[in-house]
């Protein structure tokens, strides 16, 4: 009857750590969030720019691989964003055409041109 009890234990324990994990998974996912803010004005970036400035700003290949699409979606279409990670703000993105002026905690301000592609 052990043994039984045993078997038992050792198929509910891949599943509880399966659990855990995909627990993790979603909480680290919670953990950083892009925002969209209100503005007057609005851009349509290109990836390139959204990379360009967010390496700028201090962000990871992952968290601009998972933050970067909303970024650009949400300039496009509120014309600014808040980037906050375990919640703390990291960065700021607001568009002043023809720049997108950038605030963040790890890397100070600076500001991208969108004519010319490039970070000033």
């Amino acid at each position: 009857m052990n043994q039984g009890k045993f078997a038992f234990v050792r198929l509910r324990l891949p599943a509880v750590l399966a659990l855990l994990l995909l627990s993790l998974v979603g909480c680290t996912h919670l953990r950083q969030a892009v925002t969209p803010l209100a503005n007057r004005q609005v851009a349509a970036l290109d990836a390139d720019a959204i990379v360009q400035m967010m390496q700028r700003a201090g962000f990871s290949d992952e968290q601009i691989l998972g933050l970067g699409t909303d970024l650009r979606n949400s300039l496009a279409a509120h014309g600014a964003a808040q980037i906050r990670v375990r919640d703390k703000t990291e960065a700021i993105f607001a568009v002043h055409a023809p720049y997108i002026h950038v605030s963040s905690r790890q890397r100070g301000t600076f500001i991208y041109d969108v004519e010319k592609g490039e970070i000033r």
